[in-house]
């Protein structure tokens, strides 16, 4: 690898500071960064409920958790530094879905067991009036602890990661959004920023969320990206009685955990919505009161401290996309995170470098690039 080859990643989110920090510390390229915000990981980054629960039923999610973590951990020195695992109860919509939820959450190095009635109402007290779980789970209403998920500090993450980046020799540019890429003869030249300047450059990495879509089309490659808005809410609620996370799967999906005093909700709301930093819409709180009434109902009728929403960006497919674009020469992609942004993203960015890079593979990235390459057919519309 030349040592001179100049990349630029852009977007300052989880996935555009670990990249780069990736790229960079291997010593074989000078990276740029670029970030339209003044501070880094100011957008799906900072706005999620920091749930780390790595149970998605693909192949995917699990190794580039397990991945995560491990690269996290040794950065912070501690897991407890950016981790504090506390176990979540999940609530599956039916026996299918319980046994992908065990899947899932072993793929991520997680164990998923059943909850015996006694044992849910200890963990959270709040489901004893629940319409949902009355009666428990020989109605067909399962209840799961995952041992081992937690709560994650993005903070720590994001410092961790500005910190890393720079110390690897990453030019961090804040408040210079990039509108466009250069092409000449199917390879990337440059990057435009916004005020006009050109950087030029051989590699470009598109790590930008909910912005990547539009900044690919300007390469002339096509990767249908959606940005999604979803809510998040605290209520002024006693967070003894809400318990640790509890998350409700399919139908209904909607969350909670305590926070702050309070407790932290979202009725898993899904609106396409362009790339900004959205505002919330009041609405969102007759959907959040929809989704605890048949869950949580003593949460319903409980005062809002405040609300606020974020960005969730997906392929058509739901999955990630990553690495080489092989449409055009230089060309990279971390981008599509969704709401995995935090699990998998720093395992994302590795495997994104040891792509460039082309390193040797072994089976399972193998797979997992093979599921996001960034040219793989997509369905007409977003699934689900």
């Amino acid at each position: 690898m030349d040592p001179t080859r100049h990349t630029v990643v852009v977007g300052g989110g989880i996935a555009g500071l670990s990249v780069a920090w990736q790229l960079a510390r291997r010593g074989e390229r000078r990276v740029t960064l670029l970030e339209r915000e003044p501070q880094p990981g100011t957008h799906s980054t900072a706005r999620n409920a920091q749930i780390w629960l790595p149970t998605d039923d693909d192949e995917t999610t699990g190794p580039l958790a397990l991945r995560s973590a491990e690269a996290v951990t040794a950065l912070l020195g501690a897991e407890d530094a950016w981790l504090r695992r506390s176990g979540a109860v999940v609530l599956p919509s039916d026996p299918s879905a319980a046994e992908g939820l065990v899947r899932g959450a072993a793929r991520g190095g997680l164990r998923a067991r059943p909850l015996a009635p006694d044992a849910l109402l200890a963990r959270s007290p709040i489901l004893r009036d629940s319409p949902l779980l009355r009666g428990g789970p020989a109605r067909g209403e399962p209840a799961y602890l995952v041992e081992g998920a937690g709560i994650l500090d993005p903070h720590a993450m994001v410092t961790a990661l500005a910190r890393a980046a720079k110390a690897a020799g990453v030019r961090l540019e804040l408040g210079a959004g990039a509108r466009g890429l250069r092409i000449e003869a199917g390879a990337v030249r440059a990057v435009e920023r916004e005020d006009g300047e050109a950087l030029t450059c051989d590699e470009a990495v598109i790590a930008a969320g909910a912005w990547a879509g539009a900044l690919g089309r300007t390469a002339g490659v096509e990767v249908p990206l959606v940005p999604l808005r979803r809510h998040l809410v605290v209520l002024e609620a006693d967070p003894r009685r809400a318990g640790g996370t509890v998350w409700r799967f399919g139908p209904g999906e909607v969350y909670w955990r305590p926070e702050s005093g309070g407790v932290l909700a979202s009725p898993c709301d899904e609106e396409v919505f362009d790339p900004c930093l959205p505002a919330a819409d009041p609405r969102a709180l007759e959907a959040l009161a929809r989704a605890l009434e048949p869950v949580a109902p003593a949460l319903v009728d409980a005062p809002v401290r405040t609300k606020w929403a974020c960005l969730r960006t997906y392929a058509h497919d739901r999955e990630l996309v990553l690495g080489p674009d092989p449409r055009v020469e230089g060309l990279a992609w971390l981008a599509g995170l969704g709401g995995r942004g935090m699990t998998v993203g720093v395992g994302a960015a590795a495997l994104c470098a040891d792509a460039m890079d082309g390193a040797p593979r072994e089976a399972t990235d193998a797979r997992v690039l093979a599921l996001t390459r960034p040219d793989r057919a997509q369905p007409d519309a977003l699934d689900g």
